[in-house]
């Protein structure tokens, strides 16, 4: 999301919201955390799980061994962990017209191909402000065959896949950053067409640092915004007479009059949040923010994000799904409640 990584004094706070309230870590620290994860360590089976790859922009650009690390965990664990898919929700590079950062991302997740099934999605990094780019030149929809379906004949920008979660197939919808008022129509119209199927949302940007969904009447930007929230979609001037819709407007469009769709992730603001919210019949949606992009350790091992990502374990039996926030890189596990949790799916 941001230009460029910042000193590590001028990163800020981890923040963790939630609908119930929210708590925030001690600044430029890692929340709490355990060494021998258990991902790495358990031998019982697991529930099917998707993994969550948030922001990989700082790894594009001066830490490509931590992306590498991630996805080739990824690969070796798939079996055993019952992984079904990855997400990443935007921001691969930081440099959208750099092909050495694109060439990194694409070849640390070409190591997932016919492996596990996987879908990028684009953030304000990766194209310009009239959405043209590298992307499919590095993720030709031609070459992900996993992929259903896309707006855009040979685009991979707005796209989406079935894929089996365990015992049920679910519809994963990938949706460009800010989307155009066009994506937002087409992506009603594939939820509409797989109506019977439990869907996720990935998108860049959707949830604040806060809990809330990015719409603020007061829209700003800057690290102090006045009364509003930073880095809110809008101010990047992205096609404007084609629309550019921020989060409250993705949730009144696409989301409440699509009962079907049961997550929505996101990166783009930094920390972790995560807003439980019920739609005018009752039924419940889930939201998850995560971007680890300033995380660090110390003034001394700013490592872009440190390989923290998300494993979302799929409990059926008793409708939950249970967070877990993991770094291959340092075989670490944050155990805060910002970043181990369990939430209510309506199945």
């Amino acid at each position: 999301m941001l230009r460029s990584p910042l000193p590590c004094a001028a990163v800020a706070a981890i923040t963790v919201a939630s609908a119930n309230g929210g708590g925030q870590a001690e600044h430029g620290r890692l929340p709490a955390r355990e060494r021998s994860a258990p991902p790495a360590g358990t031998t019982q089976p697991r529930l099917p799980t998707i993994v969550f790859l948030p922001d990989t922009q700082y790894y594009a650009s001066a830490f490509p061994d931590i992306l590498a690390a991630q996805t080739s965990w990824i690969a070796h664990e798939q079996q055993r962990l019952g992984i079904a898919g990855v997400v990443q929700a935007g921001d691969l590079v930081d440099t959208w017209s750099s092909p050495p950062q694109w060439k990194v991302v694409s070849s640390s997740m070409r190591i997932l191909d016919n492996r596990v099934p996987y879908l990028v999605v684009p953030g304000n990094h990766d194209t310009d402000s009239s959405r043209n780019g590298l992307l499919d030149s590095y993720f030709a929809p031609s070459t992900m065959p996993w992929i259903s379906g896309t707006m855009v004949p040979g685009k991979i920008d707005d796209n989406f896949a079935l894929l089996d979660i365990g015992p049920r197939q679910w519809l994963v919808l990938g949706l460009e950053f800010g989307p155009r008022d066009a994506a937002l129509d087409w992506a009603g119209s594939v939820l509409r067409a797989h109506a019977e199927l439990p869907a996720i949302i990935v998108t860049h940007a959707y949830l604040y640092e806060d809990g809330t969904r990015y719409g603020s009447p007061h829209l700003g930007m800057g690290d102090h915004p006045r009364g509003g929230q930073r880095f809110a979609p809008q101010e990047f001037d992205y096609t404007p007479t084609q629309g550019i819709n921020d989060g409250e407007q993705i949730w009144r469009k696409l989301v409440v009059p699509n009962a079907n769709v049961q997550l929505v992730l996101c990166g783009h603001d930094n920390g972790v949040a995560r807003l439980t919210s019920r739609r005018p019949d009752g039924s419940r949606v889930q939201q998850i923010l995560a971007d680890y992009q300033w995380l660090h350790q110390g003034a001394d091992d700013y490592r872009g994000g440190s390989g923290f990502l998300r494993l979302l374990e799929f409990d059926y039996d008793k409708r939950e799904l249970h967070v877990e926030t993991y770094s291959p890189y340092l075989d670490q596990s944050l155990t805060d409640d910002g970043n181990r949790f369990t939430l209510v799916l309506d199945l």
